[in-house]
């Protein structure tokens, strides 16, 4: 019966892409398109530790698009997906002045894998640092980037806005960088990868809170298409028309024969893990999110996969061909980490890497690729690589011992609403009330602990080593989970399987012989881990999953660093502003954006022909 209850939602869901459709055909020359130029970094950029100010203008807009090549309105900053390129170095300060033109909605934005060090208010996520910039309002971030260096990325971070385009790299250089550039590679290249929807994210999120869900189901849909830096394939021929999509080209990275490129790998994905790969070529990574690595356990890989959040980079040696071959790159979504499958669509998206030459003798090629992929399979689950292989270069290693710790228990659930039954993860028993117009850090700066009724929060009052014990406790259905804790990189001191008590815990051998260090790590479904921070940056940091559907429903809690230093916390007047620009009809209580929804107006692309029609709820 599951099976075959299953099959039929498959089939409506297949069914129902047909009918997400505008009917009108749009030339190609007016839909939103990447600008690659960004994604190339130029070795022309200085790299010095003579720090200054560099300062950026996006204006946030709602504009048509075809990623994947299926005609959707989407959300760019400066018209453009994926938006700006952030190069910077050690030192620098970073001035972003953001203009917000989404009609009716507020937004905000995110600078992923960044300490914020005496700027938390800067952090972003809207309801926890701050409120919304409003709807045709302004205003302007402003942070220093000290002690840190590598590959990061920015991306909205209110609603489920990363999933609709908003997000970009952001690359911080450093003369302390044990890569360089002419030593260990040649070309510095940035590949976002990412995953695609045919719906809003306000569109998807307001089904998935209703008993009936999103296609029929309230888990977290799996993506449409996978993306390669903007580019992604829809098969318009089974499930479109000229009226709905048209046929995209690839993105196609050009190279030259026998030199070394860093690719940084960023996963953008709403939901998927991905793996990427090159036909005949092995990667050797060098980089997990910004902490240098070498390990040849992790060196001639066929495939590497990033999940939501998480930045690799590679080493590609150009030493399989010679000018005018052409080899298949592959971004392939890996369906273990689907609550149901893909069926019928295709989980990989292709790109091409096309061999050149400056040389007067070369003519440039067009054809594409006739290569095979690697004949190795992905696996059946959903996890990251193994810790114990990415070995960071420059030791770093975390305190031998530790007096704060806490433990994070997160699980799916069920809540009760007035509409019935709706999915809800909850952390320690408490599912996350999105109130973008209380932010916490405004609370506890003046003086107020945080509500646990609404979010559930640790607190560390010394600036001291501290353990955050999380155990993934959904085994049933098994969920694995991307955790990104803002404010803070954490050790993985260590891991297991099953649920960890505190007694347990206090028996622990733990990893502290320079053990790797991220921003974002996956605990397996059933599993634990042990993070070890220092809790040396006062703020209130933000702790979730980062894939999008689940922190939509609830998937998230805080970690407060120093109450009483923050306290005494200076908040800019133009953070205090934001707050007094509550749309009319909203409160302070709101968990809306915006009185209407982007993408719940009158032209939305919402299907309307599955088991429930939420059409009727959007407005």
């Amino acid at each position: 019966m599951i099976t075959l209850l299953r099959a039929l939602l498959c089939a409506i869901f297949a069914f129902a892409l047909v009918s997400a459709s505008p009917k009108t055909t749009r030339p190609d020359h007016d839909l939103v398109q990447p600008r690659l130029e960004q994604l190339t970094l130029s070795p022309d950029f200085k790299i010095t530790d003579q720090p200054t100010t560099r300062e950026y203008n996006f204006t946030i807009t709602m504009q048509e698009g075809a990623p994947d090549g299926f005609y959707r309105e989407m959300l760019v900053v400066n018209g453009q997906y994926p938006g700006p390129t952030i190069e910077a170095n050690e030192g620098d300060t970073i001035i972003i002045n953001v203009k917000n033109e989404i009609p009716h909605v507020g937004t905000s934005l995110h600078w992923h894998g960044l300490f914020q060090n005496g700027t938390a208010w800067m952090d972003g996520p809207a309801g926890i640092t701050q409120c919304p910039i409003p709807s045709g309002g302004s205003f302007t971030y402003q942070f220093k980037i000290e002690g840190q260096y590598g590959t990061y990325w920015w991306h909205a971070h209110a609603g489920g806005q990363l999933s609709d385009g908003l997000h970009g790299a952001l690359i911080v250089h450093s003369v302390n960088d044990p890569l360089k550039r002419g030593v260990h590679y040649d070309y510095d290249q940035v590949l976002i990868m990412g995953d695609w929807y045919h719906n809003t994210s306000a569109e998807i999120i307001k089904a998935l809170d209703t008993p009936h869900g999103y296609l029929g189901s309230q888990a977290a849909p799996p993506p449409y298409s996978a993306m390669f830096n903007g580019f992604g394939t829809w098969n318009c021929k089974k499930f479109g028309s000229p009226h709905t999509c048209y046929t995209r080209e690839p993105f196609e990275l050009k190279v030259y024969p026998n030199k070394k490129y860093r690719l940084r790998i960023i996963n953008t994905a709403a939901h998927a893990m991905i793996y990427s790969s090159i036909d005949e070529h092995t990667l050797d990574i060098i980089e997990a999110d910004d902490t240098p690595i070498y390990s040849p356990e992790v060196t001639g890989l066929h495939r590497v996969q990033t999940h939501n959040g998480q930045r690799y980079s590679v080493i590609l040696k150009t030493d399989q061909g010679q000018p005018g071959d052409a080899f298949w790159m592959r971004g392939e979504m890996d369906e273990a980490c689907f609550p149901y499958p893909l069926k019928g669509l295709s989980n990989t998206t292709l790109a091409v890497l096309r061999y050149i030459d400056d040389g007067s003798d070369y003519e440039p090629t067009t054809h594409l690729p006739t290569t095979k992929d690697w004949k190795d399979k992905l696996g059946k689950d959903c996890k990251d690589i193994d810790t114990s292989k990415l070995v960071p270069l420059v030791r770093d290693d975390p305190p031998k011992v530790v007096k704060q710790q806490g433990i994070f228990n997160t699980q799916v659930g069920n809540q009760s609403t007035s509409d019935g039954t709706v999915t809800r993860f909850f952390v320690n028993h408490v599912a996350f009330d999105h109130l973008w117009y209380q932010p916490i850090l405004h609370d506890v700066i003046q003086g107020w602990r945080v509500d646990n009724s609404k979010i559930m929060s640790l607190t560390f009052d010394n600036p001291e080593g501290a353990d955050l014990i999380i155990n993934n406790r959904d085994a049933n259905p098994p969920i694995d989970h991307p955790y990104h804790l803002h404010g803070m990189t954490y050790w993985i001191v260590a891991e297991g399987k099953g649920a960890l008590t505190i007694d347990e815990y206090k028996k622990l051998k733990f990893n502290t012989d320079n053990p790797v260090r991220r921003d974002t790590h996956v605990i397996p479904a059933n599993s634990w881990a042990v993070f070890r921070v220092k809790a040396d940056i006062p703020g209130v940091w933000f702790l979730h999953c980062h894939i999008d559907w689940h922190l939509a429903h609830g998937f998230a809690a805080v970690v407060v660093n120093q109450p009483e230093v923050i306290k005494k916390f200076q908040l800019p007047e133009s953070s205090k502003e934001l707050c007094k620009h509550i749309p009319p009809g909203l409160g302070l209580n709101s968990t809306s954006l915006g009185r209407r929804e982007f993408g719940s107006g009158p032209n939305r692309l919402i299907p309307k022909r599955f088991s429930h029609d939420t059409s009727r709820n959007m407005d």
